[in-house]
């Protein structure tokens, strides 16, 4: 059990940093581009199990 817990938070913790990633990238491409990633990956956040979902919460970002 004590096992399962280290992973999962090691899986927040690599989840979380691949989101700052993206916003950072984001941060670099015209409104078209960045327009198209962020619905990407709205998509895939809603796509995954409610735990990670829950991870992510609102991104704050403008649809």
């Amino acid at each position: 059990m004590l096992c399962d817990d280290i992973q999962d938070m090691e899986l927040t913790t690599a989840l979380k940093s691949l989101m700052t990633l993206f916003v950072e990238y984001l941060k670099h491409y015209t409104a078209e581009n960045t327009k198209q990633v962020k619905s990407q990956l709205i998509n895939w956040i809603g796509s995954q199990p409610l735990f990670i979902q829950a991870l992510f919460g609102n991104p704050g970002w403008e649809s």
